[in-house]
C-alpha cells in the first residue's frame, strides 16, 4: 500500500516509520520541512497541513493516512487562537483531501475520552474523530493516554521534573486516574491496522490493563531513576499554579504543557485491553515500560525547527457560531456587509465584481488598508477564500489568505487568516493591529448568533 503519515516528524512517526522500514509498503512522511535518513521505501513529502491545496497535493495516489498531528504548539511568530481550533481545521484539510483522493482508510491516533468531565484537550480529540469519520472512509480510531517512550511529550515533561526538583506538591488531580501504554504497543498495533480488516470503523482504547493515578506515575518515575523525592499531598485542586511549576521545572513550552494540565482533571476508564489489540500489548505495567525506555537504544532524531516563509508571520483563528441554515459564501459576503456598518463612516468597502477584489479602506483614503482577492475553489460551498494581496497594513501580496469556512456538515464555523506579514513594525502590530483583529472576529461572531436558527 501507498502510506501517508502526517506527524512524520514526531516521535510517534518516527518510530513508526521505522517499524515500516522493512515491510512492502511505500510510505511517504509529510512534514513542512524535509526529513532526513529515511529508510529506502520512505520518501518526504512537502505538506502544509494549514492549506487545503498542498494537503489535497500530499495526499495524491494515497492509500491509507496515518493521522498522528496533535497542534498545541504554535506553528507561526505570532499565533491567535486556539489549539482546539486549529487541530479542528488541519483536520477538515486532511478530511477534503482523503475525500478527493479516494483514499481508502485514515487511521487516527486520539486521547481517551473520560467519563464525566471533558478537559478542552480531550474534547478536541473528540472533534477530530467526528470529523474524520464524517467522510465515510473507513476510520480506525486509537485512543490512547500517556504514550512512553523516549521523546514523547508527556514522558518527558515527567521524567524532566522528577530530574529537576526534590520536592513534589501533590495537588488533590494527582489522584485522578489515568492510563499508560509504552510507545511500541502502539506502533505494533498500529502496523497492524494497516491490512487487518477486523480494524475497520473501530474505536479502540489502547491501554494495558493497568490501573493507575498520576501520582503513581511521580513516584515509580523517581524510583526508576534511582532518585530520592519527597511528595507532599495538599488539599488543592487547581491546575493554574501546576502549569507555572511544569513550565518552568519541565522544560516546555506553556503552550503545550497548559490543555495537558488541564486534562489531568480528567478521570480516565480503567478498562482492560480490546480483544483485538490484546495480543499487541507486551507492557503490562507502567514499571516495564520505564525499565525499558531508560535502556533503550532508540532515539528520535533532533526536531528540526518549523520552517516559516518570513519571520513575521502571523496566525490566526477563531470559531464563530454554527450556522446550518447558512453557507459559507452567505458568511463571507455578510462580513463585508457588516464591516463598514459597525465602523459606520470610518471604514469603506470596495467590491470590483469583474476582478472579484474587495479593499478595505479609510474613509478619506484612496490607497486601502487590505486589498483581498477571491479565489474561487472546489469546495466553494463550505470555504471561501480570499488571498490578501496588497494594502497598507501587508508586507508581501504573495503570501497571506483570509477565510470562512464550515466543518462537519456545517457543525462548526471557523474564519482564519494563515501565513499574513504585517508590514507595521512587529511590537507596534503585536498592541495595535492584531487585538484590533481578534476583537473584530469576536464581535462578528457576537453579529451571527441571530442567524443559528435562520
Amino acid at each position: 500500500m501507498k502510506i501517508a503519515i502526517t506527524g512524520a516528524s514526531g516521535f510517534i512517526g518516527q518510530k513508526l516509520i521505522q517499524t515500516l522500514a522493512n515491510t512492502e509498503h511505500n510510505v511517504l512522511a509529510l512534514s513542512r520541512s524535509p526529513i532526513v535518513s529515511l529508510p529506502s521505501n520512505a520518501e518526504w513529502r512537502y505538506c502544509e497541513l494549514f492549506s487545503t491545496q498542498s494537503t489535497l497535493e500530499a495526499l495524491e495516489e494515497i492509500d491509507l493516512v496515518f493521522y498522528l498531528v496533535h497542534s498545541m504548539l504554535p506553528s507561526s511568530r505570532l499565533f491567535q487562537g486556539d489549539f482546539h481550533d486549529t487541530d479542528l481545521l488541519i483536520a477538515d484539510n486532511i478530511a477534503k483531501a482523503c475525500i478527493a483522493n479516494k483514499v481508502k482508510k485514515i487511521v487516527y491516533l486520539g486521547g481517551i475520552i473520560p467519563e464525566g468531565f471533558i478537559s478542552q484537550h480531550l474534547q478536541s480529540r473528540e472533534e477530530v474523530e467526528g470529523v474524520l469519520k464524517a467522510t465515510e472512509i473507513d476510520v480506525t480510531v486509537f485512543r490512547s493516554g500517556m504514550i512512553v517512550g523516549e521523546g514523547g511529550s508527556s514522558f518527558e515533561i515527567l521524567r524532566s521534573l522528577m530530574l529537576r526538583l526534590p520536592m513534589m506538591i501533590l495537588p488533590k488531580w494527582t489522584k485522578r486516574k489515568t492510563q499508560a501504554i509504552h510507545l511500541d504497543d502502539v506502533v505494533r498495533t498500529l502496523q497492524e491496522s494497516i491490512q487487518n480488516t477486523a480494524y475497520s470503523n473501530q474505536t479502540i482504547d489502547l491501554v494495558n490493563g493497568e490501573s493507575l493515578c498520576y501520582e503513581d506515575l511521580m513516584r515509580k518515575m523517581a524510583k526508576a531513576l534511582k532518585l530520592r523525592r519527597i511528595m507532599i499531598p495538599v488539599p488543592i485542586n487547581s491546575t493554574g499554579f501546576s502549569k507555572l511549576w511544569v513550565t518552568w521545572f519541565g522544560k516546555s513550552h506553556y503552550s503545550l504543557v497548559s490543555p495537558l494540565i488541564d486534562s489531568l482533571a480528567c478521570d480516565l476508564p480503567q478498562v482492560q485491553p480490546n480483544a483485538l489489540i490484546a495480543k499487541n500489548i507486551k507492557f503490562k505495567t507502567f514499571d516495564q515500560m520505564l525499565t525499558s525506555v531508560l535502556s533503550s537504544s532508540f532515539q528520535p532524531k533532533e526536531k528540526t525547527k518549523r520552517s516559516t516563509i518570513h519571520k513575521k508571520n502571523v496566525r490566526s483563528i477563531q470559531r464563530l457560531p454554527s450556522l446550518p441554515v447558512k453557507d459559507s459564501d452567505w458568511i463571507a459576503r455578510e462580513y463585508m456587509n457588516w464591516l463598514p456598518k459597525v465602523f459606520k463612516s470610518v471604514i469603506k468597502v470596495d467590491v470590483d465584481k469583474e476582478s472579484h477584489k474587495v479593499g478595505f479602506r479609510l474613509f478619506f483614503m484612496k490607497r486601502p488598508l487590505l486589498l483581498l482577492q477571491f479565489i474561487e475553489g472546489k469546495y466553494d460551498e463550505d470555504r471561501q477564500k480570499f488571498h490578501i494581496v496588497g494594502g497598507i497594513l501587508t508586507s508581501t501580496n504573495d503570501t497571506g489568505w483570509l477565510e470562512f469556512r464550515q466543518i462537519q456538515n456545517k457543525k462548526y464555523t471557523l474564519t482564519a487568516i494563515h501565513e499574513f506579514v504585517p508590514s507595521l513594525p512587529w511590537y507596534i502590530y503585536v498592541i495595535s493591529q492584531a487585538p484590533m483583529h481578534r476583537m473584530v472576529m469576536n464581535a462578528f461572531g457576537r453579529h451571527l448568533v441571530q442567524y443559528q436558527k435562520g
